[in-house]
């Protein structure tokens, strides 16, 4: 029962539409119809040409994995946790708020590995940024990240098998995001 509700909460609360929110109220754009219609921080940056929105949308996704998994970790253990980061990163993905549409879910996973794995995080920062820095292509330089990160996410979790199971399952969903752009970026390379 606490699984499920955590499951729960953490969908509806990944639900929210941050870019979609902030690309109205400021802009009055629907960032699902314009750019990449991607509902993220980056194509808020792009859409709108505004630093601030981009960050504005990329603090509050953080926060919404940051929040649902810290109550769930720090009040009922590491399965709970897992649970929460998997589902506060479905819901930010496929929100049910705006025709199951979302982000590619870097952010909202980034603030629920700060809670579970930070090293994760930083592993995935420095390897992006490394790869970027010798020029290699956006996609190519994030799917390399995530796929690296996930290595002390799944040392942390194992050998429990339902956590690590969790972790896989929040690694595919990200990864699943990114492999559709990350083939277009090969192909017109």
């Amino acid at each position: 029962m606490l699984g499920l509700s955590a499951a729960i909460v953490s969908y509806l609360v990944g639900s929210f539409p941050t870019a979609y929110v902030i690309g109205k109220y400021f802009r009055n754009v629907d960032l699902s119809r314009n750019g990449s219609g991607n509902l993220g921080a980056m194509n808020a940056y792009e859409v709108t040409g505004s630093k601030s929105i981009g960050i504005i949308v990329a603090s509050i996704d953080i926060s919404k994995g940051f929040l649902v998994t810290s109550l769930s970790f720090w009040n009922y253990g590491m399965v709970a946790g897992m649970i929460a980061a998997l589902f506060v990163v479905v819901g930010h993905n496929y929100s049910l708020f705006v025709r199951f549409k979302g982000g590619r879910g870097l952010a909202t996973a980034a603030g629920a590995l700060l809670v579970v794995q930070p090293l994760a995080v930083l592993l995935y920062l420095f390897i992006y940024f490394l790869l970027r820095a010798v020029g290699l292509r956006l996609y190519l330089s994030s799917v390399i990240g995530i796929v690296l990160a996930s290595i002390p996410l799944f040392m942390k979790t194992y050998p429990a098998p339902f956590p690590l199971i969790l972790s896989a399952g929040l690694i595919a969903v990200v990864l699943s995001k990114h492999l559709l752009p990350l083939r277009t970026e090969i192909s017109n390379a």
